[in-house]
C-alpha cells in the first residue's frame, strides 16, 4: 500500500501535468492556425514554447515515477487502494485521458498540415529553381529524382 503522503504528493504532480497539458493543447491550437496563415516567424516562436512546456511535463514524469513506484495503472491503484484522494485522482486520471485524446486530434491535424505546407514549398521551389538530374528530398525524407527542363529561374534565364 502506498502511505497517504505519496497519493498526495502523486496528486499534486498530475495536477501540474494536467496544467501543461491543457497549456500545450492551446498551443497546438495556436499552431493550428500559425500553419494555416503560412507565418514561419509565429511558428519558431511557438515551437520554443512548445520546447519549454515539453520539459516541464517531462520533469513531472520523473517526479511521478519517484513518488509512484507501484505496477498497478493509476486506475487500478484508485480502485484497489482507495487512497484519502481517491476522488480528486480519478478526476485528474480521466481529465489527464481526455487531454491526451485531445492532443493526438490536434497534433495529427498540424501534421497534415505542415505536409501540406512543404508539399507546398517543395512545388514552388522546384518551379524556381529546377535541379536537373539532382536528387533531392522529399517532405516525406525520400529521395526525389526528376529531371526538369526548365523552370523560372535557371541557368538559361
Amino acid at each position: 500500500m502506498v502511505a497517504m503522503i505519496d497519493s498526495i504528493c502523486l496528486q499534486q504532480i498530475l495536477a501540474g501535468e494536467v496544467e501543461a497539458l491543457e497549456e500545450l493543447l492551446k498551443i497546438e491550437e495556436k499552431m493550428e492556425n500559425i500553419l494555416i496563415k503560412g507565418d514561419a516567424k509565429a511558428l519558431h516562436g511557438i515551437n520554443m514554447q512548445k520546447e519549454e512546456l515539453i520539459k516541464i511535463i517531462n520533469e513531472a514524469e520523473k517526479q511521478r515515477r519517484g513518488v509512484y513506484t507501484s505496477s498497478l495503472t493509476l486506475k487500478e491503484y484508485i480502485s484497489k487502494e482507495k487512497p484519502p484522494a481517491a476522488e480528486e485522482l480519478e478526476r485528474i486520471r480521466k481529465r489527464l485521458l481526455q487531454l491526451q485524446a485531445s492532443l493526438q486530434r490536434q497534433q495529427k491535424i498540424n501534421r497534415h498540415l505542415l505536409r501540406h505546407n512543404l508539399r507546398f514549398l517543395e512545388y514552388v521551389l522546384e518551379g524556381l529553381f529546377p535541379q536537373k538530374g539532382v536528387p533531392r528530398y522529399l517532405s516525406s525524407g525520400e529521395v526525389k529524382q526528376k529531371i526538369i527542363v526548365s523552370g523560372l529561374l535557371d541557368s538559361n534565364a
